[in-house]
């Protein structure tokens, strides 16, 4: 039984810096049928310059209504068994499609599924290991009811049947921040997913690029996210409520904290 192709959807927009090591990061998978769409949104910093002269990738570039948006026209342009959402600064590790069509081509039918995936920072180089040990603690024990306390499956890491779309909707265009996690729980509701044990993926995080403002916006939308989904589930709903109200508090504690400091330091 021949292994399912993978369609990678890559949003991006003025990525010049990361989008070589994104689009390098998926031609080097070997073994399995991949698809890669780049969908650009008006970039002006020499994006489009670069996928004119990358082979292998369909792109298309125009304006669109946001992070949700472009996704959507990627997986409408899709024509792989399983959909990938890999960001223009965020990297497959090598094997990861390979590993991915052979887990979903085995065992029991698998509607969605994930694996382990790291954080790097600018340089490449891994950072903030205790929160990914954490999160590889919580994928290893996922539960439903465990996933609506908080959002620990990384969109890098993450795939999806094609099909499954028909059945769910694409991602919600109301979220600027929690549409993966959003679809996450839709899925969720309704299949079981299929974990795999192996880091697929990296996310990049660079300090200081997510605003105060941004980061509680997210932890609002993970609790509207909840509430949503979280129906028959009250005490794991009501921990993403108090996780994601006390957690946006204790970061402004500790950025005021900082900032006391470096004005005692002057």
């Amino acid at each position: 039984m021949p292994l399912p192709s993978c369609s990678i959807i890559t949003p991006a927009l003025n990525a010049l810096a990361t989008l070589p090591t994104a689009l390098e990061s998926v031609r080097s998978q070997d073994g399995v049928a991949v698809e890669h769409i780049v969908v650009d949104g008006g970039s002006h910093d020499g994006t489009v310059g670069l996928l004119e002269r990358t082979a292998g990738v369909r792109w298309i570039s125009e304006p669109d209504r946001g992070l949700a948006d472009a996704v959507n026209k990627g997986i409408r342009m899709a024509s792989g068994d399983l959909i990938g959402w890999l960001n223009a600064d965020d990297l497959y590790r090598p094997g990861a499609l390979m590993a991915v069509a052979q887990a979903f081509g085995e065992g029991e039918p698998a509607m969605w599924g994930f694996g382990r995936c790291g954080i790097i920072g600018a340089d490449d180089r891994e950072i903030r290991g205790p929160v990914t040990a954490y999160k590889n603690m919580l994928l290893r024990r996922y539960s439903f009811a465990l996933h609506l306390t908080q959002n620990f499956v990384s969109a890098p890491a993450t795939f999806v049947r094609r099909e499954a779309f028909a059945q769910v909707g694409l991602f919600d265009e109301q979220f600027e921040y929690s549409m993966d996690y959003d679809l996450w729980l839709r899925l969720g509701r309704r299949w079981k997913p299929l974990f795999i044990d192996a880091e697929l993926a990296a996310f990049r995080m660079v300090e200081g690029t997510l605003s105060m403002t941004g980061f509680e916006r997210q932890f609002a939308e993970h609790e509207r996210n909840a509430r949503v989904h979280g129906s028959g589930h009250r005490l794991p709903v009501a921990a993403n409520v108090l996780m994601s109200r006390t957690i946006p508090l204790v970061y402004r504690g500790m950025r005021f904290l900082r900032t006391r400091r470096g004005g005692a330091a002057n």
